[in-house]
């Protein structure tokens, strides 16, 4: 191995076991920017004392390996840099990390009237590549009241700042690019006039807007074809001392479009909001609009008549996935939702309990507990995908005298919601019963798309036979049951072997199962039984009519050259839960390959969270089972 080269793979040995936390201690051997010009794929760290990588911002960007062929952090020591910090469209993949935005801080003090510039040359950060982060950062532009003079120059994809602050005067912000959509995360923004402005979709969260001068917040330049501007989402908007007539914006281009969405204005908006740049053309085309704000200048009794109020009904429209979301590019290198997830709860034992007890009184809500005869390993974490990890419960017997046969289960609520604590009952049960049944978490379709919920639950099969003799678990005898939606995802993880389906792993094992028991999940999206819609087009990535082949891809019954294996089909009373079905069963009957269908009459859809359903559920599940094993 060349002597570069070693350098380079024992220092990525050291930074990504070490972390931010290591580089704060010992110190870490420099590294010559200009020899590794473009070679480096590893973390980094930066500190101006030298215990870095790099005493500079600017070095360690133009070392990075362009295209990086996967994530990477530049960890940024507290100090002031003062650089004028240029990342090229060919840098994606980066986290760049400050310690605190007090302390962390880019400066510098170029301004448009110095050297005649212009106002574009003026950045202290310009950010050109996409797939970047930067967390806890001060980014600043120290000119003055000189003009314009910006201190960051965004026009990348798929950028998030979090936790940051931009500080300037006039042209503070250039959050620009066609095409471009951008995350603020609870963020610090400072200026006078026109102090955030540009072309990008952009997403302000949690964000504190501060103006020092009576003029303008924003000057969106959004294109006629682009759906969202600037959108600003529980943010507060304060002043400085003394500053009392602040317009929310003007536009810099006709079509521009700002919305301010839960927001809290100070005193010092003026009750007519926005203004028109003395353009009648910009009146009849931009989009300025405000819903549910407060606080003394959120009055829109006096707003401009060419502006609008939004009815709270249109909130789905403004919320960040709706923004954000671009057809087929949401995911990042791990395959999430790249400006993040809110967790869905709405599926739970008890909202489903008080739903389901209007039309079934007599129904009761099973809730067991382990008891002494039983192990149970709780949120073993079985994937890692950069910070998120996906976690797995295991319930056993104690002590078994020979390896049990085991079974993967999956949570349903609609590819968008659940847990699986909701599968805990049936797996405490089916370990009472001699199996060793671990409940799945898998990412939902507020963190990630299809594929991504079929690779983790996948994965989860590795990784349970890789620890078999962890939790004796005979590995050659592994079903796989899911319920509602989870059983739908169940079945296409138990028949397919799609590279699509598979994904990256490390693990050897196989992800094959020997038996698959699916309740009251569809077989296919698109069928005459089928009512999924939304939740359905949420998870795919669009609807049918966009993507006629993911849909079937996605549908169990519709693979070209299903893995078939036994199955049980145990379902409600409603016909849409078991749409396809039939087109199994006609490939298992011609395959030769056993399988069973129970239909519990009237019945609500998730019969088996409900006594008097559930033990005769585990019954049937149970006889299966063993008689397949």
């Amino acid at each position: 191995m060349k002597p570069i080269f070693l350098h380079l793979f024992l220092l990525t040995l050291l930074t990504f076991s070490a972390g931010f936390s290591f580089a704060q201690q010992n110190p870490i051997e420099a590294l010559d920017a200009e020899k590794l010009k473009g070679k480096v794929e590893h973390d980094l760290v930066v500190a101006q004392d030298g215990s870095g990588h790099f005493r500079t911002i600017s070095e360690a960007v133009k070392a990075i390996r362009v295209y990086l062929p996967k994530p990477i952090t530049v960890y940024i020591k507290a100090g002031i840099y003062e650089e004028k910090v240029r990342i090229d469209g060919t840098l994606t993949h980066v986290t760049f990390e400050g310690e605190s935005p007090e302390t962390t801080v880019i400066s510098y003090g170029d301004f448009a009237a110095k050297d005649n510039m212009g106002t574009f040359e003026t950045y202290t950060l310009q950010v050109l590549g996409s797939d970047l982060i930067f967390k806890n950062l001060t980014i600043q532009n120290t000119a003055g009241p000189v003009g314009q003079a910006v201190a960051l120059h965004a026009e990348g994809d798929r950028l998030v700042f979090e936790n940051c602050r931009f500080l300037g005067n006039q042209d503070t912000m250039f959050a620009s690019g066609e095409g471009s959509r951008q995350l603020y995360k609870n963020c610090y923004i400072e200026g006078t006039t026109d102090f955030i402005f540009g072309s990008a979709t952009a997403f302000f969260e949690n964000c504190t807007i501060h103006s020092k001068a009576d003029s303008y917040i924003t000057a969106a330049s959004t294109p006629a074809w682009v759906q969202h501007g600037y959108v600003f989402m529980n943010c507060k908007l304060t002043a400085a001392e003394g500053v009392s007539k602040v317009y929310l914006g003007r536009p810099w281009r006709d079509y521009a479009k700002t919305v301010f969405v839960n927001t809290e204005m100070g005193a010092h908006i003026l009750p007519a909001g926005w203004q028109d740049w003395g353009r009648e053309s910009a009146r009849a085309t931009v989009f300025y609009a405000e819903m549910n704000c407060r606080g003394a200048g959120a009055n829109t009794e006096r707003r401009a008549d060419w502006t609008h109020v939004l009815d709270p009904k249109e909130l789905e429209k403004y919320q960040k996935p709706a923004v954000l979301s671009g057809f087929g590019r949401d995911a990042d290198f791990y395959g999430n939702r790249w400006f993040g997830y809110e967790k869905d709860s709405s599926f739970n034992l008890e909202a489903s309990f008080l739903k389901d007890q209007k039309n079934f009184p007599q129904i009761k809500a099973v809730q067991l507990s382990a008891g002494p005869e039983l192990e149970v390993f709780e949120n073993q974490v079985y994937r890692k995908l950069g910070s998120r990890e996906l976690k797995l419960d295991v319930f056993k017997p104690k002590d078994p005298k020979e390896p049990l046969p085991g079974i993967l289960l999956v949570h349903g609520g609609g590819w968008r919601s659940g847990d699986k604590i909701v599968q805990r009952s049936l797996a405490i049960r089916l370990a009472e019963l001699g199996f060793v049944a671990v409940p799945v978490e898998y990412r939902l379709s507020p963190e990630a798309h299809y594929p991504a919920a079929v690779q983790d639950v996948k994965e989860a099969i590795r990784w349970i036979k890789t620890h078999a003799a962890e939790f004796g678990l005979d590995s050659s005898r592994v079903a796989i049951s899911g319920s509602s939606a989870g059983a739908q995802l169940a079945t296409l993880v138990g028949m397919s072997d799609l590279p699509v389906h598979e994904g990256r792993t490390e693990l050897k094992a196989s992800s094959d199962v020997q038996a698959i028991v699916n309740m009251d999940g569809v077989l296919a999206f698109h069928h005459p039984e089928s009512a999924e819609g939304k939740v359905a087009a949420d998870w795919l990535g669009g609807y049918y009519e966009q993507i006629p082949e993911i849909w079937d891809e996605a549908s169990p019954a519709y693979l070209a050259s299903p893995r078939l294996v036994p199955m049980f089909f145990i379902n409600s009373q409603y016909p849409r839960f078991h749409a396809g079905r039939e087109i199994l069963e006609a490939k298992l009957q011609a395959a030769d390959i056993p399988f069973r269908v129970h239909t519990f009459p009237k019945t609500p859809h998730p019969f088996w969270l409900y006594d008097p359903w559930f033990e005769k559920t585990i019954e049937l599940l149970t006889g299966f089972l063993n008689d397949i094993f």
